[in-house]
């Protein structure tokens, strides 16, 4: 009778602790997942917050326009005195910030994050972006001088 106590007791904390191991590793994958998702999140959509909003602070008429370097789309955002340029340069997105009535020299842009693909045209007032996947547009309200 003593030995079947014992036994049940030594099952019983077996089982306890086979639970436990099987609850902390699917805690570890949700964990991991939870971390792939926030990563994919995070390269996805900075790049196109960071784009949309660069582009609404230099909403003014004629401040915003897509030019083209080399075949690629390039967003040009011009102040009084100077013009900032946004575009991809091998897998990144970069920034570059040159006095007005300067040639820029698209090599010394500061990178800012990770790009894989970077498309951009105008369409009258709207800007139609393509980054990493999503596609977007931004709506200049304050349009395009006549």
């Amino acid at each position: 009778m003593k030995n079947a106590g014992v036994f049940f007791s030594l099952s019983l904390m077996l089982l306890f602790v086979v639970c436990c191991f099987m609850l902390l590793n699917i805690q570890i994958e949700d964990y991991s997942m939870l971390q792939r998702r926030t990563k994919n999140d995070f390269e996805t959509y900075t790049p196109v917050l960071y784009v949309t909003n660069k582009i609404h602070s230099y909403d003014e008429v004629d401040k915003v326009c897509v030019e083209n370097n080399n075949g690629k789309g390039v967003i040009k955002l011009s102040d009084a005195e100077s013009d900032t340029y946004l575009y991809k340069d091998k897998s990144k997105l970069m920034e570059l910030c040159v006095i007005k009535g300067m040639q820029p020299d698209f090599s010394m842009g500061q990178a800012l994050m990770a790009c894989d693909d970077f498309d951009v045209k105008q369409d009258e007032n709207k800007i139609i972006c393509e980054i990493n996947g999503v596609e977007f547009y931004v709506e200049l309200r304050s349009g395009v001088a006549s």
